[in-house]
């Protein structure tokens, strides 16, 4: 698989490529896509990390597409994908998880599920203490 895949084609999105190493807060209204090294806060609509990419620090977006490594704080409001090359590390909240074989989650989880009134507000929303949905990967 190449990095090219892994390439947002939407306005207002984020790329970092192999080798690139960004240390500090981001914020993109679209996709960030991570195939180099972050290391700080992330923000943004859908979080896509590639194989080779890493952020190491907090994360809050809608959907979150791991096959790299993702450490500290995670707050997904939707979809949680870990692929079997992703690994996270930390606590997670999130709507929904699904974690491919192979795919690594090590911390705690905490299930999201949003109201339309707080999704409205923020766009993201607070972690409650439910039980996520499982989403059971093909084979």
């Amino acid at each position: 698989m190449t990095s090219t895949e892994f390439r947002p084609a939407e306005p207002n999105s984020i790329y970092i490529g192999a080798g690139v190493t960004i240390k500090g807060a981001i914020t993109a209204p679209g996709d960030i896509v991570v195939d180099g090294a972050v290391e700080g806060e992330v923000t943004g609509r859908a979080i896509r990390i590639g194989p080779s990419g890493s952020i190491k620090g907090s994360v809050r977006a809608e959907e979150a597409d791991v096959h790299g490594l993702l450490s500290d704080k995670v707050e997904v409001t939707q979809l949680l994908h870990v692929h079997s090359t992703g690994r996270i590390e930390g606590n997670v909240s999130c709507g929904d998880v699904q974690v491919d074989r192979g795919g690594i989650l090590a911390g705690g989880i905490f299930s999201v599920k949003p109201t339309a009134d707080e999704t409205s507000k923020t766009g993201l929303v607070s972690p409650a203490p439910e039980r996520p949905t499982l989403v059971a990967a093909a084979e």
